[in-house]
């Protein structure tokens, strides 16, 4: 069961969740505004580029990837 990464068209809240099936995928709303409308995003551990004209977003902590900044992993 893979971990997704979703932002909510609403508030732009950004968040990962446990989906099982696109049915449960489906039914989700966003914890911070309550809204449905979310779209899956690239993981940034799972992305992939085959061209280097087209940059990928890069997470904003080198060690774990969070785009929220630094773990304090280090």
């Amino acid at each position: 069961m893979p971990i997704y990464e979703y932002v909510c068209e609403s508030c732009k809240q950004s968040f990962e969740q446990l989906v099982r099936s696109k049915r449960d995928e489906s039914r989700l709303t966003c914890p911070a505004c309550g809204q449905g409308r979310v779209e899956r995003r690239p993981s940034v551990f799972a992305a992939h580029n085959r061209s280097a004209s087209v940059p990928l977003p890069t997470g904003g902590c080198g060690r774990c990837g969070d785009p929220n900044g630094p773990c304090g992993l280090d």
